[in-house]
């Protein structure tokens, strides 16, 4: 038996109304409009449902289902299970698995739940549609042993792991079995446009570190299908980093000129050469409809070079992955549903004749993204330089090194350079907490320079100057630091260095000096 819920604000993907259900005090599964029903094991059955709406603000007359207000009011039960209405699931014959697609197409498909990090929603929301849609997916796996979910932003698997340890532990044992691939490599998904190189760097290593320390996996796709635009150094970074692949599907977005290639080599500006690939159906957000497998084929503008292609299907910003209709589509179509690393590793062995694009992969549609929220966009700037110069005085210093206050700011840093917070494309909302959190990253990592400068320069007298910058400035050579003496402190009156202290009268004549070491006057 099922139970089928009705939560009402039934709207786009990702503004509606979303709820977890628990079981046995653990999370169990997510509700949605996407996944309305739960299964039932017995006559008898409470069901604890967290809820929470997320209509579009511009959208008017979005109410949740009349049996759903109840919840607002009171503390019983909402609802009392009193009637079944049975229905036999027949198998499908056997004749209708007899459809095949293009052999000389070759389709793997993989099961995601993208979710942005925060965008119509803050971080704290965003934290609950990823426990939902992960747990929805973890439930679907067992029913379908064959099936394969990706999820990458590292960020959101430490979410789980602090948040939702159930659910992160079933994730460890998907990992394990095969089931679950974490993919990415960068902390989120970050903007490549606006954050330094260094913050690049730094996305890179924590996304991959979390994933090698957690999982023992080391991902060598570097998996970006919603950012807005790819410089022409990326490919460097990617290769430096360890990963072989890139992967995007913005791109299919852009309003003037549309990719000429699928898959093809990326050839960056210092003439690194990475395995590219983007999905032809032109979606992160697949259905198993046959317009997108239709798609998947007869879009493929590279099928002269090779035969394969990536398809990713699921709901995602709180849609809850993919359904259970999408893998009997799947396996109704002979669709394989796999690992999106085994695709670039065949694809990648196979391709002959690829095309080479060289430079910036520019994104022709979200504009402003440069400029919107320049609050946002000067603090990010001010955490990069103010980090930079705590790690350069702190190794200086020597001593200590406050490793672990360090890399709990840079993750607020890079957490803060998602491709909906740093470009400036997010609701209020988002950029309040966002200001907030990088001033906090800005003021305590001045703090920890400031406790190294102090080292450095020891007591005394004397001054020292530091310059962390890359050329010498004000005496002080690049990436350092110079002492000098005191300069003469002179008033009206008087004149004093670490030596004497001198005072005169108002016709100039000297009233007395002062013999500093030998604490005497002359």
């Amino acid at each position: 038996m099922i139970a089928l819920f009705d939560l009402g604000f039934d709207g786009p993907t990702g503004f509606t109304c979303e709820a977890l259900a628990w079981k046995d005090a653990k999370p169990w599964r997510g509700v949605d409009p996407k996944h309305r029903w739960l299964p039932i094991d017995g006559p008898e059955v409470d069901f604890y449902l967290e809820a929470a709406a997320n209509p579009r603000a511009t959208d008017a007359g979005a109410e949740p289902a009349p049996s759903m207000i109840a919840l607002r009011h009171a503390p019983e039960p909402a609802f009392i299970f009193r009637h079944a209405v049975l229905a036999i699931a027949e198998s499908p014959e056997a004749g209708l698995n007899g459809f095949a697609l293009d052999p000389s197409h070759r389709i793997t498909a993989v099961g995601r739940a993208h979710i942005d990090t925060a965008w119509e929603w803050p971080i704290r929301e965003a934290k609950r549609k990823v426990a939902r849609s992960w747990s929805t997916q973890l439930a679907l796996m067992d029913t379908y042993p064959d099936y394969v979910f990706a999820a990458s932003q590292p960020a959101q698997y430490a979410w789980m792991k602090e948040s939702y340890p159930d659910v992160y532990s079933r994730i460890k044992k998907k990992v394990a079995e095969g089931q679950w691939e974490p993919v990415g490599a960068m902390w989120v998904e970050a903007d490549c446009n606006l954050p330094s190189g260094e913050s690049l760097v730094r996305q890179l290593l924590n996304g991959k570190r979390f994933f090698m320390r957690e999982f023992g996996h080391e991902t060598k796709v570097l998996w970006l299908p919603d950012v807005f635009g790819y410089p022409g150094n990326l490919p460097q970074l990617i290769s430096e980093a360890g990963c072989d692949f890139f992967l995007t599907q913005k791109l299919s977005w852009n309003d003037t000129n549309k990719p000429e290639h699928h898959t093809f080599i990326w050839e960056g500006i210092d003439g690194t050469r990475i395995f590219t690939h983007f999905p032809p159906a032109g979606t992160y957000n697949g259905t198993f409809s046959p317009e997108d497998i239709e798609r998947s084929i007869h879009n493929f503008k590279d099928g002269h070079s090779s035969g394969r292609s990536l398809y990713l299907f699921g709901w995602g910003d709180g849609g809850g992955g993919p359904q259970p209709e999408m893998i009997e589509s799947a396996h109704r179509l002979g669709v394989e549903i796999g690992h999106a690393s085994d695709f670039f590793e065949a694809a990648s062995a196979e391709a002959t004749g690829l095309a080479t694009v060289a430079g910036e992969l520019y994104f022709e549609l979200h504009r402003g993204t440069y400029t919107s929220q320049a609050r946002t966009k000067r603090l990010n700037r001010l955490a990069q330089q103010a980090l930079r110069e705590a790690e350069m005085w702190s190794v200086a210093a020597g001593g200590d090194y406050p490793s672990g206050e360090l890399e709990g700011l840079w993750k607020t840093l890079l957490l803060n350079q998602f491709h909906d917070i740093l470009p400036g494309s997010s609701i209020d909302w988002v950029y309040e907490e966002t200001e907030r959190d990088l001033s906090q990253v800005v003021e305590t990592a001045n703090a920890v320079s400031d406790r190294a400068t102090a080292i450095i320069a020891g007591g005394g007298d004397r001054v020292a100057i530091f310059n962390s910058t890359s050329h010498p400035r004000g005496g002080a050579p690049p990436c350092g630091w110079a002492v000098v003496d005191k300069p003469p402190e002179v008033s009206s009156r008087s004149m004093e260095n670490e030596f004497l202290r001198v005072e005169w009268n108002d016709g100039g004549l000297l009233t007395s000096i002062w013999d500093k070491k030998r604490a005497a006057r002359s």
